[in-house]
Order: structure tokens, then sequence, then C-alpha cells
């Protein structure tokens, strides 16, 4: 209504009027529950579509076993596989403690140079 009065016009609007809704008002209400109902029928059709699939899908695993089989692949070492130490757990547990060392000798070494200060 605004626009019509103002004399504005958006993009995408024509020159026609859209047409006034004719009868009662319950009329609109009638529709509105009307598409409620579409909406509810669609988004439940989809959740039973969703929940069959779920519950096939073992069956057509099973099927599907016979073309692509699982292999069983052995467990390996859970190190690096480029690594040449055996155990990489003890190597990078030094590493840190070296580390941790070094850091905390420089924190130290920190503090007592700026108490002399």
């Amino acid at each position: 209504m605004l626009l019509k009065q103002t004399g504005l016009t958006l993009l995408g609007q024509g020159a026609f009027p859209l047409p006034e809704p004719v009868g009662p008002l319950s009329n609109n209400l009638v529709d509105g529950a009307v598409q409620a109902l579409v909406g509810l029928m669609i988004v439940f059709s989809a959740l039973i579509v969703i929940s069959l699939f779920i519950a096939a899908l073992p069956h057509m695993l099973d099927k599907l076993s016979v073309v692509w089989p699982e292999v069983d692949e052995p467990a390996g070492n859970s190190g690096h596989p480029d690594s040449l130490v055996a155990d990489d757990g003890a190597v990078l547990a030094a590493i840190g403690f070296v580390l941790h060392t070094e850091f905390q000798r420089q924190l130290e070494s920190q503090d007592s140079s700026g108490q002399s200060s």
C-alpha cells in the first residue's frame, strides 16, 4: 500500500496489482492449515525414507561385501613407518624432558638477572 501511495517501484514489481483475497478470513486459515499439513507430510515422509534406508543398510552392505570384501590388514607398529628407532615414545619423552629442562634453566637465568638489576 505504501508503495502505491509514494509511487516507488521495486525490482520485480509488476505494473499490475495482486488480487485481493475474496471471502471470509477463514479461507486464509484453511489455506494455512493445508500448507502446514502438506509440509508435515513432506517432512515425515522424508524421515520415513531415511529410517528405511538406515534399516536396510546392513543388508545392502552384506550383499556388497561379496563384490568388495573387507580387507583385514595386520595391525602393525603404531610408530611412524619412516622412523629408524624402534620405540618412538621413549625418544619423544627424552626430547620433551630436555626441552623442558632447558626452558626452566632459561627462566631461572632470566629471573636471577632481573632480580640483580
